[in-house]
C-alpha cells in the first residue's frame, strides 16, 4: 500500500505540473477549439478517477470504551471511480452537473488491543481491520467556471451527494468485523481546469468529500463499542471527458 500512496502522490504532482504547463501554453494559442461548446444546453461524458478514502473517527470516552482497546488509528487507501457526466447549462459560466458513479474504496482501522487491559503486560497486539466499500454515488454539483483563455478555463464546484454502499455488511453476524451502514450523505468542494481540445473537452479535477452521517453500524461488540461516531472522508482526482 505504501507503493500505492507513493504512486498517488507522484500522479497528483505530475498532473499539477502538466496542468500548469498546459495552461501556460494555452495563452499562446490563437485558434479556438470548439468555439460554440459553451452555448449548448446539455453535455454528456464520462469520468475516470482515483480516490483516497479515509475515516474521521471519534473514539468513545474512557468511561464507555472497553478496557481491552487502548487506541484506534485509521489509514487511507487508494481506490477508483467510474462515472457518467450530465451537464446542464444554467448560465454562460454556471452549470449544474449530475455525475452518478461507481466507487471502489478501501480503508484500514487499527486497534491496539490488550486482552486483560493491563498496561504493564507484554501481550499488546495490533488488530487490523480492512473495510471495503462498493458505492453507488449520486452527486449533484454547481460548477462555476471562468471565461475561456483561448482553449483553457478554470472552475470551482460545490454540492452534495447521496451514496448507497453495495458492500455493506451491516446485517452480517460477525463480531470480528467493522460494519458500516449502507447509506451516506456528504458535501463536496473542488476545483479544476477545462481543456477545449479539437473534438472534445478534457477536464482535470480535484475534489474533497466529507460525510456528515454516522456510518458506523452500532452493535455490542468490542470494536463497535470502542467508537462513538465514524464519518467518511475522501479525496478524488478525476479526468473528465465530455463531447
Amino acid at each position: 500500500m505504501r507503493f500505492g500512496l507513493l504512486l498517488m502522490k507522484k500522479l497528483v504532482l505530475f498532473s499539477g505540473f502538466w496542468l500548469l504547463t498546459s495552461f501556460s501554453f494555452a495563452q499562446k494559442v490563437k485558434q479556438l477549439n470548439l468555439p460554440n461548446y459553451d452555448h449548448d444546453k446539455l453535455h454528456f461524458g464520462f469520468s475516470l478517477g482515483f480516490n483516497k478514502a479515509d475515516f474521521v473517527i471519534f473514539p468513545q470516552n474512557k468511561a464507555n470504551k472497553p478496557d481491552s482497546v487502548w487506541s484506534i488509528d485509521n489509514r487511507p487507501e487508494l481506490g477508483f471511480n467510474l462515472g457518467i457526466i450530465s451537464d446542464l447549462r444554467l448560465h454562460d459560466y454556471v452549470t449544474l452537473r449530475f455525475l452518478p458513479a461507481l466507487a471502489f474504496q478501501e480503508r484500514i482501522i487499527q486497534f491496539k488491543i490488550h486482552p486483560t487491559g493491563a498496561l504493564q503486560s507484554d501481550s499488546i497486539y495490533i488488530d487490523t481491520k480492512k473495510i471495503e466499500s462498493t458505492l453507488l454515488d449520486f452527486p449533484i454539483n454547481l460548477k462555476i467556471r471562468s471565461e475561456r483563455l483561448n482553449n483553457v478555463s478554470a472552475y470551482l464546484l460545490a454540492g452534495g451527494k447521496f451514496s448507497i454502499d453495495l458492500a455493506s455488511q451491516a446485517k452480517t453476524e460477525n463480531p470480528e468485523i467493522i460494519k458500516l451502514t449502507n447509506k451516506d450523505l456528504a458535501y463536496e468542494v473542488g476545483f479544476g481546469l477545462d481543456f477545449y481540445l479539437e473534438y472534445f473537452k478534457l477536464s482535470a479535477e480535484m475534489k474533497f468529500c466529507a460525510g456528515f452521517k454516522d456510518r458506523l453500524y452500532h452493535e455490542p461488540t468490542t470494536y463497535s463499542t470502542s467508537i462513538s461516531r465514524l464519518f467518511s472522508k475522501l479525496w478524488l482526482f478525476s479526468l473528465n471527458f465530455e463531447g
